[in-house]
């Protein structure tokens, strides 16, 4: 397990590396409630990431070009994501919040993108948005000018069955003599792009680079040998979704193991079955799981409540990040693992600081752990002077690989997230321990954190406004045993209305659009109607005692 590569390989030559050294071995098997699992071998994601990179390679897409993919994380996806940097380009990762595609549009515009991954099914989401904007359709050639950079949509016959089926224009054949691994990759270019969490509702884009994702591996090795020494096979369950950090494959292409992941083609009105993934970790015998927070909760108590003296529970080792923790993640400890290792960073700066959780170090409220080798923090005031240990303040981090710009930003907004020195300017409030540590509570702002992402309540205002009867909206977190906040929407309905919560409920249900997983959407869970909002001593609106008021009313103290 994590065996050491040259720094400087890149993820293509990383598959090559793997596909040569165990072709046979499985890579990565997809999992889905009530369906067959999906499995790729070493040398099929391989061969099969070549075959379409050739492919893409053939429509004229150049090497560096941006494409996007917006099927649902599946074999075919995969296949895309690393079959886009085997022809030299780079993956756009990205969401769709909105129903309309706002946001989604205007990003595409922003990276220039040259091709885009359609599942082929009508009623497929992103097919929907997207298709409406082209112009014209001629096998895999589109015009649009909404997005004058596209040349290209690949469809994918993926809600038809298990094959990868992606649908070529005739003449897209793999007969001539083009070779993809001749196509130059470097270490300094662009693997992905990445969406900050839209606390405006625009989010913005993040180039992460090959030697990004390589400092992920370091930041890894630098763990405990409590993880390091697994036996072999090693297993690891990712619940996460490809389009976040987390989420990213980099796990198996810096050490060749196998990867259990979801197959998101299926989807379920309830979200995630945490029985499925009790399941799917003791079939797979798992030895490491990357979990949301809340996963890991529900999971130990379904543990708990079902456990069986002839089922041995695998997992040694949980990997978690995106959120704050509490002291209730200790109850996890000898029940559903017997380490936890908390990773605090962001897309921007990559990895910062790892807390090791186990029943010999315990664990305090906001811990995030010892700094990463060639990671620098400070702790300034207002003034962004240096603070005493044990004081909180703003957190700034100097460290090689942070983020220097976004894509398509004109205005380089980058420039206002570091200091006139070089330091980044987290936005995160935390302290360090007397050993060290950094503890790290949250955003200084309003922004919303709930589970791993952060929604900012203006944008979210906005969209409720529209909604017919409601006159003043204000969206405020409520707190979340497992997702440490919760959305709600506070709304005064106009003279005369009769708009009572369900109403509003029921237009953001229209208006947002729904996830995999209920705390990545933006539509609130709460919905309260008031005749006022309180107001502060300036006559503004007084968020921190709207945000106690509605914990009130919802009994969620």
């Amino acid at each position: 397990m994590m065996e050491s590569l040259d720094e400087h390989y890149t993820i293509p030559k990383r598959l090559k590396y793997w596909a040569n050294k165990q072709p046979d071995s499985q890579a990565f098997v997809y999992v889905a409630k009530d369906k067959p699992k999906a499995v790729l071998t070493s040398k099929e994601i391989y061969d099969l990431s070549v075959q379409f990179g050739r492919r893409l390679s053939k429509l004229g897409v150049e090497p560096g070009s941006v494409v996007c993919s917006l099927i649902p994380d599946s074999p075919a996806a995969l296949v895309a994501y690393f079959g886009i940097l085997c022809a030299g380009c780079a993956v756009q990762n990205a969401t769709i919040q909105m129903s309309d595609g706002t946001y989604l549009l205007r990003n595409l515009h922003k990276s220039k993108c040259r091709a885009i991954i359609l599942s082929s099914s009508p009623d497929d989401q992103a097919n929907r948005i997207i298709s409406q904007h082209f112009n014209t359709v001629s096998g895999n050639y589109v015009t649009s000018k909404q997005l004058p950079h596209l040349k290209s949509v690949i469809y994918t016959n993926l809600n038809h069955g298990t094959e990868l089926g992606f649908i070529w224009q005739e003449g897209i054949e793999l007969t001539d003599n083009f070779y993809i691994e001749d196509v130059t990759v470097s270490a300094n270019d662009v693997v992905v792009i990445m969406q900050t969490s839209g606390t405006t509702g625009v989010s913005k884009l993040i180039p992460l680079d090959h030697t990004y994702i390589g400092s992920i591996e370091k930041g890894f090795k630098s763990l405990s040998e409590s993880m390091l020494a697994l036996s072999p096979p090693i297993s690891l369950f990712d619940q996460h979704n490809i389009s976040w950090v987390l989420g990213l494959p980099f796990w198996y292409t810096m050490s060749g193991d196998r990867t259990i992941l979801l197959d998101r083609r299926f989807k379920s009105e309830d979200g995630l079955d945490i029985r499925f993934v009790r399941d799917i970790i003791v079939q797979e015998k798992c030895q490491i799981a990357k979990l949301s927070v809340a996963s890991c909760l529900e999971l130990t108590k379904l543990i708990q409540r079902e456990s069986s003296d002839h089922v041995t529970w695998p997992l040694n080792t949980v990997l978690l990040g995106g959120q704050p923790l509490k002291t209730n993640i200790c109850t996890v400890i000898g029940t559903l693992t017997n380490t936890i290792y908390n990773l605090y960073g962001s897309t921007e700066m990559g990895l910062v600081s790892i807390k090791k959780i186990d029943q010999e170090s315990g664990f305090e409220d906001f811990h995030t752990g010892s700094l990463m080798e060639m990671v620098n923090v400070k702790i300034v005031d207002e003034d962004l002077k240096d603070v005493p240990t044990g004081t909180y303040g703003h957190v700034l981090v100097n460290k090689p690989g942070i983020c220097r710009h976004y894509v398509g930003d004109e205005d380089d907004l980058m420039k206002s997230k570091f200091t006139d020195d070089g330091w980044y300017l987290t936005n995160d409030y935390g302290c360090f321990t007397e050993k060290g540590e950094l503890i790290i509570q949250g955003r200084f702002d309003d922004v919303i954190m709930r589970g791993m992402n952060y929604f900012h309540p203006s944008w979210i205002e906005n969209i409720i406004r529209g909604c017919p009867g409601v006159a003043e909206v204000l969206v405020v977190k409520v707190p979340d045993e497992a997702l440490l906040n919760e959305i709600c929407a506070c709304y005064i309905p106009e003279k005369g209305s009769d708009t009572c919560p369900q109403d509003v409920k029921n237009f953001c249900r229209m208006t947002f659009v729904s996830h995999d997983s209920n705390y990545k959407t933006a539509c609130p869970k709460y919905f309260l109607q008031m005749e006022s909002f309180p107001l502060n001593k300036n006559c503004k609106y007084d968020r921190k005692l709207l945000e106690k008021k509605a914990t009130n009313l919802l009994n969620l103290l």
